[in-house]
């Protein structure tokens, strides 16, 4: 016995025809693709191998058209999933962080890390966990890329200024010194 999907009017078929072309939910294309098909008496092992889909998929599709209409395009896991850990304000937070300096937040260094700005959000938010990888993610939605901070060193020697020409002045002589010299 072979199965096909009820007569679809033109308007359900150019609905059809708009989701495969325009929809970028991969989810209701395939559906979309297996009503058409048995819309046009492709039986269900014909569509499945066509599709690369299963026959009981391609089954489940034509009898939830039949009964429900387009009611089967919609995916029952659309709600599914974790809510968001972070509220706006705490995201907001990481984020004004981040941007800051840490010299001005009294801190002993001029760039953030990632695992300096876990720490920091984890010592004086109302935070008490996130991994640097949501820390990254929260700073990419935003429109902040972040990467690994070159590491060096800045002195706090009140003459280093002068003791780094200084030193230019030195190797630089010194350079010279070697290229004058016969080989």
């Amino acid at each position: 016995m072979c199965i096909y999907v009820r007569e679809i009017t033109n308007e359900e078929g150019n609905q059809l025809k708009r989701i495969l072309r325009r929809s970028s939910d991969s989810f209701k294309v395939k559906r979309a693709q297996v009503i058409l098909a048995s819309a046009q008496h492709m039986r269900v092992p014909e569509i499945s191998k066509s599709f690369g889909f299963s026959s009981d998929y391609a089954s489940y599709v034509i009898h939830g058209f039949n009964e429900r209409g387009f009611e089967v395009l919609k995916s029952k896991y659309e709600n599914c999933g974790s809510n968001p850990k972070f509220s706006n304000e705490q995201r907001q937070t990481i984020i004004d962080i981040a941007l800051s300096k840490p010299t001005d937040l009294g801190l002993p260094f001029t760039e953030w890390s990632l695992p300096k700005l876990k720490e920091y959000v984890i010592g004086n938010t109302d935070i008490d966990y996130i991994s640097h990888e949501t820390i990254r993610r929260i700073l990419q939605e935003s429109g902040i890329k972040y990467r690994r901070t070159k590491t060096w060193k800045e002195s706090n020697d009140p003459d280093f200024e002068l003791k780094k020409q200084n030193y230019r002045i030195v190797s630089q002589s010194a350079k010279g010194w070697q290229s004058a010299m016969p080989r």
